[in-house]
C-alpha cells in the first residue's frame, strides 16, 4: 500500500509517496521536487507550476501567485488592504464579502472580460 502527501506552500508545492518504508518526492515535469504555487490564465487555457511562473513577467493582471496568505480573509482586512499595492492583479470583494483575485484570461462567456477567483 502506498500514501500520498500534499503540501501546498506559500510559493511551493511538494507532493510524496510513502511506500515499501521509504517517502519520495515525486518530481514534476522539470524534474524538480519543487513546483511553484502560481496559476496563470490566458484567453483558453490555465496553467501551473513552472509555466505559470515563467508568465508572471508577460501576463502579470492574469498570473496569481502568493495568494494564500489571504485565504479566509475579508475584502476589508487590513492586511488584505495592505498586500493590495504589492499584487501584479487586482483584489476584489466577493458576494460574501471575502477576498477573490481578478483575472482577464478564461472567458466563460462571450462578452465576459474578467473571471474573479476565491480559494
Amino acid at each position: 500500500m502506498a500514501v500520498v502527501g500534499f503540501d501546498v506552500g506559500f510559493q511551493s508545492c511538494f507532493t510524496a509517496v510513502v511506500k515499501n518504508g521509504g517517502i519520495e518526492t515525486v518530481t514534476n515535469e522539470f524534474t524538480d521536487r519543487c513546483t511553484p504555487a502560481v496559476v496563470s490564465f490566458g484567453p483558453k487555457n490555465r496553467t501551473i507550476g513552472n509555466a505559470a511562473r515563467n508568465q508572471i513577467i508577460t501576463n502579470p493582471g492574469s498570473t496569481v501567485c502568493n495568494f494564500k496568505r489571504l485565504h479566509g480573509r475579508l475584502f476589508q482586512d487590513p492586511v488584505v488592504q495592505a498586500e493590495r499595492t504589492n499584487l501584479p492583479y487586482d483584489l476584489v470583494p466577493l458576494q460574501d464579502d471575502r477576498v477573490g483575485a481578478k483575472t482577464n484570461g478564461l472567458q466563460m462567456e462571450k462578452g465576459q472580460h474578467c473571471c474573479c477567483y476565491s480559494p
